[in-house]
């Protein structure tokens, strides 16, 4: 990994423009160094930066002697203490420390390297004569060691930075100790660092930044400075790969695409005071990854300021850290259109006023996930609008639990805002709501309910042990609703999810003054309608009609038909 920085602006497919004449190549961190660079080719690097970047240790930060990469040797250790990669570990509270007033302390690249810069910090042991005070620097050349430096008289404890006229690329050196300042047991390093010139020499100013142009890729993080870091105004399709983190101020990001797409694939962090991504135009801007804050300064993850439309594959929250009033993750000043795929979350240890999401301009918004209110204050929640906004939901919305929980997930001041909720609903903390709203429109489905914890046992004022939650409603309808078969055929009930299935008569086909429903029935029957029945079955074998035909009609017949008819 080096340093690269721009010494012109120009297009960064020209060498000319890059130290050293060289373009910059994966694991590079590259700083724009106050100039402008327009991005006119697919690019991988480790970062992308205009604020002020230090010198890049070309040494890994060893975990162990060969890990993550590289060999790191030594004459001898004084114990299992201090390994000799102690020395390369990046930690000033680690030593290595040989088993002699003397010794040599290596390392190994995987590739050779230029090494024209190095930094020797002493041991810190409380021990001062264990301080090198003699030593040579020294490179291996395939069959011997090759002297590149050599210090005499060194009694300090500060660190000693040296620079060597070397231009030769070595895959090892090494720290050869001859002579420590009086300790008879051992000598030590706590730190070796070793650069390679162009990353020394060469450091960057702030500003300048990055020009993305339609149709390439970006794969690198991207850290923020004093001023826009990178624009997209490009008409078609780019993509940034990596995590996107706020600088001092203004922005990281600047999307001012009319009629482009920016696809990010990464999460987009808020560590400093500056806003992370600006859509300042109407484009489509496509993010998988999570949106979070680190730190408790000012300032955005997302400024919506255009109608722009904004899909979002990932989880929003606060990150539990204490933050400022009014400090807001994805702030909505524009009619555009929001999706999001993921949970909201609102976690703060200590605060007064902030959101998740702030809404001030009428937008769509879209949320299908887990909503979740805020601590320590009613004004902490994951979604408020005090606009005529379009607010669908689909997933739970649920207050924090106690004992911090008190924001509701939801608040929404407008009577004009449309807020289509599905829910479940659930009261997670004593005396507060999911949601507060003017106005609100319940889309049911089968998961649909309103849940109540109540924190009392008895219902007392005070909190005390967590009760058994009630429902208000059911999934698929109230509760006590009565079954479909209980209900009229087609009649609609429980808020419009149940249809009756009992089938009623109509009054006309019951009886005359016959209770029927909620009627009398109406049906009349005289003398006709009874004699309709022998005649229709005349011809029917045994029937009555048919008896009536082939009887006798004399007196005692007569009387039998008579005795017949009585009886029906």
């Amino acid at each position: 990994m080096a340093l690269r920085v721009a010494l012109a602006s120009g297009n960064w497919s020209n060498p000319a423009i890059w130290n050293n004449g060289v373009l910059p190549v994966a694991g590079d961190v590259v700083a724009s160094n106050g100039f402008t660079v327009t991005i006119d080719q697919n690019i991988t690097v480790d970062t992308l930066a205009n604020n002020v970047q230090s010198p890049v240790i070309i040494t890994p930060a060893m975990t162990s002697n060969t890990t993550p990469s590289g060999i790191v040797t030594a004459s001898g250790i004084f114990n299992a203490s201090f390994p000799a990669w102690h020395a390369f570990d990046r930690n000033t509270g680690n030593n290595w420390l040989s088993n002699l007033p003397t010794g040599w302390l290596a390392y190994e690249f995987t590739t050779p390297k230029i090494v024209q810069i190095y930094q020797m910090v002493a041991p810190g042991n409380n021990a001062p004569g264990s301080v090198p005070r003699n030593w040579t620097f020294e490179a291996w050349n395939g069959s011997s060691w090759v002297v590149l430096d050599t210090v005499t008289g060194n009694s300090g404890t500060a660190t000693v930075t040296r620079t060597i006229a070397n231009t030769t690329a070595y895959l090892q050196y090494r720290i050869n100790i001859t002579l420590n300042n009086g300790d008879g047991s051992y000598t030590g390093v706590r730190e070796l660092q070793m650069y390679e010139a162009n990353d020394y020499t060469i450091n960057s100013v702030a500003g300048g930044g990055f020009i993305l142009n339609s149709g390439y890729t970006v794969n690198a993080n991207l850290t923020g400075g004093a001023v826009d870091l990178l624009t997209y105004t490009g008409s078609g399709t780019s993509s940034i790969n990596g995590i996107i983190r706020s600088g001092s101020a203004n922005n990281t990001v600047l999307f001012n695409t009319v009629s482009g797409t920016l696809n990010i694939t990464g999460d987009i962090v808020n560590n400093n005071a500056g806003m992370v991504v600006r859509i300042a135009n109407t484009g489509t801007l496509n993010i998988i990854g999570n949106v979070y804050n680190t730190t408790a300064s000012y300032g955005n993850c997302l400024n919506i300021i255009a109608n722009a439309t904004v899909n979002i594959t990932g989880n929003i929250f606060t990150s539990g850290v204490s933050v400022f009033s009014n400090q807001t993750l994805i702030a909505v000043s524009a009619a555009s259109t929001l999706n999001i795929v993921g949970n909201v979350t609102h976690i703060s240890s200590n605060s007064t006023s902030s959101s998740c999401i702030a809404i001030t301009a009428s937008a769509t918004i879209r949320i299908t996930g887990v909503v979740t209110g805020g601590d320590f204050s009613s004004s902490c929640n994951a979604v408020s609008t005090n606009a005529a906004c379009l607010l669908n939901i689909v997933g739970s919305i649920i207050s924090r639990p106690p004992p911090n929980g008190i924001g509701p997930a939801v608040v929404s001041t407008n009577s004009s805002a449309i807020n289509l909720f599905s829910g479940p609903f659930i009261c997670n903390n004593y005396g507060f709501v999911p949601f507060q709203c003017i106005r609100m429109h319940l889309i049911p489905n089968v998961t649909s309910y309103f849940e109540f914890r109540d924190e009392t046992t008895n219902g007392a004022v005070s909190p005390g042990a967590i009760a058994p939650a009630a429902r208000l409603v059911s999934p698929g309808g109230a509760v006590d609703a009565p079954i479909p078969a209980n209900v009229r055929s087609g009649i609609s009930y429980a808020s419009g999810t149940l249809l009756g299935t009992m089938a009623v008569p109509s009054p006309s086909n019951v009886a005359n003054n016959v209770p029927v429903d909620n009627t009398v029935g109406t049906a009349i029957l005289d003398p006709n309608a009874i004699w309709s029945v022998p005649l229709a079955s005349i011809n029917t074998l045994n029937s009555i009609g048919r008896r009536v035909k082939n009887a006798a009609t004399v007196e005692t017949t007569g009387a039998q038909i008579e005795s017949i008819l009585n009886s029906l």
